[in-house]
């Protein structure tokens, strides 16, 4: 007995053979047995991307590797043996590596100043690729150093502007001081200097009696401990509007230029 189609539910002992094709628009049971049909294994949420396991006809779901329909998450390593693009990396970037001439980790605000949230590396074989041209402003909440810009030297295509403090009673420079601009109007006035072994080699201070009353009221430039400066503990400013530039070498001593 053969029939071209069936309704209803067929309910077999034993096996159904078929040379052609046997279809449904459902079938009922575990589907344990049935042979060549990919199986999902293993997916405990939604998200998960399916990857194909050991058995080539089992789907195992890979908790590591999610989308979401706009969003692909890795959680481990990625390798690409070709380029990896994308209109911008998230993170400081810090263990990103190979990067070339030029390159850094930028977030750009406003459309003109370009933030670095991490580092900006340059380098390269040419005096051409340790250029850094900056058109604006160059600020940082960190320390910013570099080995080489151009030709060895920094060039700035604008102003500088260094760090000032002004002051009118006893104080100690910081690391972040720069010029320092005394007023003492009222009463003298001492500026001690940090230990010279705390600051970067060269680290430069300049001094400035900005209220032209250092003949009334002298302003003292006083080395730490026992350092020196120019082979004396500390330096007197006693003319109207005296000033004085100090280097240190990064150890014991600082020196007027």
């Amino acid at each position: 007995m053969a029939f071209n189609a069936l309704s209803g539910t067929l309910g077999l002992d034993g096996q159904l053979l078929s040379e052609g094709q046997i279809s449904g628009s459902i079938f009922l049971g575990d589907g344990q047995s049935l042979l060549n049909v990919p199986r999902i294994t293993s997916n405990p949420t939604t998200d998960n991307l399916l990857t194909v396991g050991a058995n080539e006809n089992s789907l195992v779901g890979e908790p590591n590797l999610t989308f979401n329909g706009s969003r692909l998450q890795l959680t481990g390593d990625l390798t690409a043996s070709i380029s990896i693009s994308a209109s911008f990396f998230e993170g400081d970037g810090r263990r990103l590596t190979g990067m070339g001439a030029g390159s850094g980790i930028f977030t750009t605000i406003d459309g003109s100043n370009a933030y670095v949230t991490s580092s900006l590396n340059i380098g390269g074989t040419t005096s051409a690729d340790h250029k850094l041209v900056v058109s604006g402003s160059v600020s940082s909440s960190v320390n910013v150093s570099a080995s080489a810009f151009y030709g060895n030297a920094m060039v700035l295509a604008g102003g500088l502007s260094l760090n000032r403090r002004s002051v009118s009673t006893h104080m100690t420079a910081s690391k972040t001081d720069y010029y320092i601009g005394v007023d003492s109007t009222s009463t003298a006035v001492e500026v001690n200097l940090p230990d010279a072994a705390t600051l970067a080699l060269g680290q430069t201070y300049v001094i400035k009696d900005e209220t032209g009353n250092a003949d009334s009221n002298n302003i003292t430039i006083s080395a730490s401990g026992a350092q020196t400066i120019d082979g004396q503990n500390s330096i007197i400013l006693m003319s109207p509007y005296a000033a004085i530039s100090i280097y240190c070498d990064g150890a014991t001593k600082y020196f007027i230029y």
